[in-house]
């Protein structure tokens, strides 16, 4: 992400969705070209709010090193 190197992960596969905030976000040194626009309906919060995603981001995660790399 961004040429940075992570070693340990969370990988939640039961989410419906995944959040990003905008710290993470400027972070990874994303931009708003980075963003693709979201069409849908809002996200609803336990509380019963919603809220507007600003759009979503495709990203290439690779794992592992060279001959281990997927």
């Amino acid at each position: 992400m961004a040429n940075f190197d992570f070693h340990r992960i969370l990988v939640d596969q039961g989410s419906s969705c995944d959040v990003m905030y905008s710290g993470l976000f400027k972070t990874l040194q994303l931009t708003e070209k980075n963003l693709v626009p979201y069409i849908g309906l809002d996200l609803q919060g336990f509380n019963g709010s919603t809220t507007k995603p600003w759009g979503y981001v495709d990203l290439i995660v690779t794992f592992g090193e060279d001959k281990t790399m997927k």
